[in-house]
């Protein structure tokens, strides 16, 4: 049941399926982006969760308990959100700079990648989304290329995940 106090989280999760119905997954992922980016601008320069030297993570999932909820009610994970995932996935494998995309375990990982990304680059600093973890299912994904430009292993960012739901190197301009 959709209540009047969770209301908006749920329409927005019914937006990304209508807006990849609508005009496709390239285009949904690019307006969920621009949204991260504006409530980044918004809130400001600054990193979210816990920080471990240059490694930040997220203990809570972003939207975690709205997106399970929400999935119970559909009666599994929208076909649409399997297809805005993998277009990212697409995307980073065909890029150079492959390290700049996120690191997708559910849809709503690209409005916090955007998000933190943006607050990052207002604080003087780049973030490398090297893993994520649904919150649905506790999948766990990397994204390989962050991981090898970070220095990071994978076990690391494996280690982060237990007890996180995203982590990032931070990189300074110094540091590059």
């Amino acid at each position: 049941m959709i209540r009047l106090e969770n209301m908006l989280p749920k329409a927005f999760l019914v937006g990304i399926i209508e807006m990849v119905d609508m005009v496709g997954p390239e285009k949904t992922y690019h307006w969920i982006e621009s949204i991260g980016y504006r409530l980044a601008e918004i809130e400001g320069p600054g990193f979210e969760g816990a920080r471990d030297d240059n490694i930040n993570y997220l203990p809570v999932c972003p939207f975690g308990n709205d997106l399970v909820e929400f999935i119970e009610i559909y009666g599994e994970r929208p076909e649409e959100y399997q297809q805005l995932i993998d277009f990212v996935k697409d995307q980073k494998h065909q890029s150079e700079e492959g390290w700049n995309y996120p690191a997708l375990s559910s849809a709503v990982g690209i409005l916090h990648h955007s998000y933190s990304k943006r607050r990052a680059e207002l604080a003087g600093a780049k973030l490398l989304n090297l893993g994520s973890k649904s919150p649905v299912s506790k999948t766990k994904e990397y994204n390989e290329q962050a991981i090898e430009r970070s220095g990071i292993s994978k076990d690391e960012v494996s280690g982060y995940l237990d007890k996180s739901f995203s982590v990032f190197k931070i990189e300074y301009p110094e540091e590059e």
